[in-house]
C-alpha cells in the first residue's frame, strides 16, 4: 500500500501550475472639483479676461454645491463650446452662480457665451417657442448685431421663458404660440436686415 502511494506521488508530477498573470493596469480617471475647476478654467479662458483665474470660486463651487461626477467629468475636460452642456449637468438652482463666476456679471464676449449656455438648457415645451429660443440662441454669434443688443436679447428671452408653462389652460397656450411666432417672424426679419442669415 505505501509503495502503491509513493509511485502514485512520484507519477503525479511534481509540476507546479504556470504562475498567474500580473495584473493589468487601470488608468485612475477619477476626477475631482479641482480637475473641474481646472478644466473651466482652461476652456472659458478665450472668452474671458485670462488674468482673472476662476479657478478657486469653482473649486468651492463645486465642493458647495456638490456637483455630480457627471458634470464633473464634463467639466474636466470640456472645451469652450461645450459650456452649455456641461453646465446642463450641474442642478439648475447652482447654474446661475457657477455663470455668475464665468462671466464676472459683465456685459462682455464672457458674459454673451453665458447667456448661450444658458439658453442651450432652456425647454419651453411648446414647438414654437422653443423653435424662438433656438434662434435667439443663433442669433447671439451675429457680430454685426451690437453686443449691448444681443445681451438683450439673450437675457430678456432666458429670464422670460424660464417660467414654469407646464399644466397651462389651451387659451394660454395658444397666446404663447402665436407671441413665439411673431417673436420668431420679427427675430428673423432683423438678422437678416443686418446680414447674419
Amino acid at each position: 500500500m505505501r509503495a502503491a502511494l509513493l509511485v502514485l506521488a512520484a507519477c503525479s508530477g511534481g509540476r507546479a501550475p504556470p504562475p498567474a498573470a500580473p495584473p493589468v493596469p487601470i488608468e485612475n480617471t477619477a476626477r475631482g472639483c479641482s480637475e473641474a475647476a481646472a478644466g473651466l478654467e482652461r476652456a472659458t479662458r478665450g472668452f474671458r479676461p485670462p488674468e482673472e483665474s476662476i479657478l478657486a470660486p469653482m473649486r468651492r463651487l463645486c465642493v458647495q454645491d456638490s456637483w455630480s461626477g457627471a458634470a464633473i467629468d464634463c467639466f474636466a475636460t470640456m472645451t469652450a463650446e461645450e459650456l452649455g452642456k456641461c453646465a446642463g449637468a450641474v442642478d439648475a438652482k447652482h447654474r446661475e452662480a457657477l455663470f455668475g463666476v464665468i462671466a464676472g456679471n459683465e456685459r462682455d464676449m464672457a458674459g454673451l457665451q453665458i447667456i448661450v449656455a444658458r439658453l442651450a438648457n432652456l425647454r419651453v415645451g411648446i414647438s414654437e417657442c422653443d423653435r424662438f429660443v433656438i434662434a435667439v440662441s443663433t442669433a447671439m454669434s451675429c457680430e454685426r448685431l451690437p453686443l449691448e443688443q444681443r445681451h438683450d436679447l439673450g437675457n430678456e428671452t432666458a429670464d422670460f421663458w424660464s417660467l414654469p408653462t407646464r399644466n397651462l389652460p389651451p387659451d394660454a397656450i395658444a397666446k404663447m404660440v402665436k407671441a413665439c411666432s411673431e417673436s420668431l417672424d420679427a427675430l428673423q426679419q432683423q438678422v437678416a436686415a443686418v446680414g447674419c442669415m
